[in-house]
């Protein structure tokens, strides 16, 4: 756990796994305040989906950003935000916007008048009583947050199998290559992942 903690102060990625009866998915997780546009970058080259910004519900409301609605209420239902972009912003698309806009949510002192709506990011808000009541990726990275004694703001997005780091596999045949690409990483994917870009991972059952 101390590895985890000075490899988040130090402003490095981790990876954040969770339950196989769960998402079974690996989060790449980083502090929000020691976020640049190359790693901005690097998480759009390994990663898929949305990358989104944990942090308080105590921040969200303070800054004042409208909290999507759920229609159900599933565990792994996401607890999503209006998406935002900074005001400075070009398009809110690139590397260099979304880090702006990241930079911005870590700021004690803006508003929601701070940021165009809807926009490119997407701040989730942990639940209050974190991961004793829900076991996601967002409690978690605000946890670890709060456990590096960091801002409560992370940035975090899944790891998924690109052509690249298959490509890099030699204990695999390219028939198994395209049938991973495309697909959220497991097991041995995470570890090759990990070693190759010597990031450290941790289970969110194992975050105490």
């Amino acid at each position: 756990m101390q590895e985890i903690i000075q490899e988040l102060k130090q402003g490095n990625f981790i990876i954040v796994t969770d339950h196989k009866n769960r998402e079974d998915e690996a989060d790449l997780v980083i502090a929000a305040e020691f976020i640049t546009k190359e790693k901005i970058a690097f998480m759009l080259d390994h990663c898929s989906g949305i990358i989104c910004v944990p942090m308080s519900k105590e921040r969200i409301n303070k800054i004042g950003i409208p909290i999507i609605e759920k229609n159900n209420q599933e565990d792994k239902t996401a607890p999503f935000t209006i998406p935002v972009d900074a005001k400075e912003c070009h398009t809110g698309i690139s590397a260099e916007d979304r880090c702006m806009t990241i930079k911005k949510l870590c700021d004690d002192n803006i508003t929601i008048n701070d940021f165009h709506t809807p926009g490119h990011m997407y701040p989730l808000f942990a639940h209050p009583e974190g991961l004793a009541k829900r076991k996601g990726h967002t409690e978690a990275a605000v946890e670890l947050m709060r456990l590096a004694k960091l801002k409560d703001v992370s940035v975090i997005c899944e790891l998924m199998n690109s052509s690249a780091n298959l490509n890099d596999r030699n204990d695999i045949d390219d028939i198994t290559k395209k049938e991973r690409l495309g697909s959220v990483m497991k097991a041995e994917d995470i570890k090759t992942f990990s070693e190759k870009h010597n990031i450290q991972v941790i289970n969110i059952e194992e975050i105490k």
